[in-house]
């Protein structure tokens, strides 16, 4: 499998990981899969298309009323970022998860954004969203056999703020799951070619292992272990 993970936000619309993004997907055109936004998928797609094409990326749009068959000729997908819970539950009714995790085990190549890195893991139970769609459906893609959460910070001093921590979510989270979690600052990512796996990009991440110090990695790092079962 080929595959690249991204925490990406802010505007312009990938603004950072143009580049990145068309590096990986090379000379193929790219299904764009809109789902996640709570909001108008189609001018979504416009803003989408309009940022990649200055790195001549040709998007073509998957929404939920397209053709399905679409996603039979996809080379390389594009799960844009937005509500992990809306993507996901999208995804699952209208019959397209189960057909985008063949394609991607039989070749496609995988660009997951922020929600669309969430849903490549065992589950999205790790996710930042608010579940506003009331789903009850939690099961990813499992292309990976890690969670991702996007969009990091490293936690605060506990003096300033009596807040809860992304770390202290995640050792919730494996009281009752064994799967890794790997959490990733902003500008970050991952890529995955069959066994290799790698961090980019301008920030750090971090990799949370049940009954183990989480600990750190910087771009050009390698990842493999975390493949391993």
């Amino acid at each position: 499998m080929r595959l690249l993970l991204i925490s990406n936000s802010g505007k312009p619309l990938y603004w950072w990981c143009k580049k990145e993004i068309a590096d990986f997907a090379g000379d193929k055109e790219v299904t764009f899969i809109s789902a996640a936004t709570i909001y108008d998928p189609n001018e979504y797609y416009q803003k989408a298309q309009e940022s990649l094409k200055e790195v001549g990326v040709k998007l073509n749009h998957l929404n939920l009323k397209s053709p399905q068959d679409l996603i039979n000729k996809t080379q390389v997908f594009l799960v844009a970022g937005g509500n992990t819970y809306h993507l996901l539950k999208k995804l699952k009714t209208n019959g397209m998860l189960d057909k985008i995790k063949r394609k991607v085990l039989d070749g496609a190549a995988y660009i997951g954004i922020s929600a669309g890195a969430n849903i490549a893991g065992p589950n999205i139970l790790t996710t930042n969203d608010w579940n506003v769609v009331g789903s009850t459906y939690f099961n990813g893609l499992n292309l990976v056999p890690f969670n991702i959460n996007p969009h990091y910070n490293a936690p605060q001093d506990k003096v300033l703020t009596s807040a809860e921590t992304r770390d202290e979510r995640i050792g919730e989270y494996h009281v009752f799951k064994s799967n890794p979690v790997v959490v990733m600052e902003e500008q970050t990512y991952l890529t995955l070619d069959d066994n290799k796996v790698k961090v980019g990009g301008r920030g750090k991440l971090k990799v949370f292992t049940k009954g183990r110090k989480s600990k750190e990695f910087k771009s050009r790092e390698n990842l493999d272990f975390i493949l391993m079962k």
